[in-house]
């Protein structure tokens, strides 16, 4: 009984090895007529189906290079084919080129490769400058690629050209800023100019109305000045005579005489005068 108990156990072991090893054998099998299926449909431009036998084949491993890389494939050639679909992001899949390569089990050219095509993409989004990185690190693992090179030729001078259209772009800027500038100040100094004008002419302005509504301050003013000058007229106070000299109002005795006599011939011919106009008045009457 011992040798017969321990007969069955080996055949129920050797049965349980054979039936995992058949079921691992069939999702294998499933796995790679999945991806099979996939790869016609992207040979036919059938997009859309191929990415989803690679979606499916990826559910049975997770870790299949060859789905991983032709999903993202077949999600770029979707997008190209497809630009009204809003659902198909870019970012979705740079996403997935740069989630395979970071894989840490990939080869030196497997990664390039899918670093290759992320360029590539990045490229048709006319994203240049992330496209050129790409080719870059990707010529970096596998230098001999003869069509990561070209990529990378062709990219890099479409990234100088744009690098050089901005600098001139920048510099067209900044003179066109200086200019204004310089437009700006000189506004601002005509501006000051006439301000400065306006003023000087409303102070004269203002001076000329001052001295037409008060002359008579002008007058006195002027006369202030004359009279600080000497007098209205110029004339000038006149200074004493000195003793002994020709003084008007003292008269010498000859002229003292001739006055007399002139005086006693104005007071006969007085007396005359009134003895006519006795003589010729009539009694009881008014000679009016």
């Amino acid at each position: 009984m011992g040798r017969k108990r321990f007969i069955g156990i080996v055949v129920m072991v050797l049965v349980a090895i054979l039936c995992g090893t058949t079921e691992v054998e069939a999702q294998y099998l499933r796995e790679r007529s999945l991806v099979r299926e996939g790869n016609r449909n992207f040979y036919k431009n059938n997009y859309h189906t191929s990415f989803n036998r690679y979606n499916t084949a990826l559910e049975h491993d997770s870790t299949n290079y060859e789905a991983l890389y032709n999903r993202a494939n077949a999600h770029h050639q979707l997008r190209r084919s497809t630009p009204e679909d809003s659902t198909l992001l870019a970012e979705h899949t740079y996403r997935m080129y740069e989630d395979i390569a970071a894989d840490t089990l990939l080869t030196a050219e497997q990664r390039a490769e899918v670093l290759r095509n992320l360029g590539e993409s990045l490229f048709n989004d006319e994203k240049y400058e992330a496209a050129l990185n790409s080719f870059r690190e990707s010529l970096r693992l596998n230098p001999n690629d003869k069509e990561t090179k070209y990529d990378y030729v062709l990219t890099k001078r479409i990234v100088d050209q744009k690098r050089n259209m901005q600098q001139q772009q920048q510099q067209q800027n900044q003179d066109n800023n200086n200019q204004q500038n310089q437009d700006n100040n000189q506004q601002n100094n005509n501006n000051n100019n006439n301000n400065q004008q306006n003023q000087d002419n409303n102070q004269n302005q203002n001076q000329e109305q001052e001295q037409q509504q008060n002359p008579n301050d002008q007058e006195q003013q002027g006369e202030d000045e004359q009279q600080d000058n000497g007098g209205d007229d110029g004339e000038q106070e006149p200074q004493e005579q000195p003793e002994g000299g020709n003084n008007p109002q003292q008269l010498n005795s000859d002229q003292e005489r001739m006055l007399d006599a002139i005086q006693a011939q104005e007071d006969k011919t007085q007396d005359k005068l009134k003895d006519k106009k006795k003589a010729l008045i009539i009694p009881g009457k008014k000679n009016w």
